[in-house]
C-alpha cells in the first residue's frame, strides 16, 4: 500500500467525514479508500475502452478503414440531426 498526500474536493471530504460519523469506516482513511475503490471501477472500464479505440485506431491507420462498415453520410447525419 502507498501513502499519498492529494487535495480534494470539499464535498469529498465531507461525504468522508459523514462515513466516519455514521460508523461505515472506522476512518477518514478507510472512507477514502472506499471512495477511491467504488470510482477505480469507472475508471478501470474508461481506461480500457480508451485502449481499445486506441488499438482499432491503429489498425486502421496500418490497413485503411474496411471496406464493409456501413457508415452513414453526411447528408443522413445532418437529416437526423433536424
Amino acid at each position: 500500500m502507498k501513502t499519498v498526500r492529494i487535495k480534494v474536493k470539499d464535498e469529498v471530504f465531507e461525504i468522508a467525514e459523514e462515513m466516519v460519523k455514521e460508523g461505515i469506516t472506522s476512518s477518514i482513511n478507510e472512507a477514502f479508500n472506499i471512495i477511491i475503490e467504488i470510482g477505480l471501477n469507472e475508471a478501470k472500464k474508461k481506461l480500457e475502452m480508451k485502449k481499445k479505440v486506441g488499438e482499432i485506431v491503429e489498425k486502421w491507420l496500418k490497413e485503411g478503414l474496411p471496406k464493409d462498415l456501413n457508415l452513414p453520410t453526411s447528408e443522413e447525419v445532418v437529416s437526423e440531426r433536424e
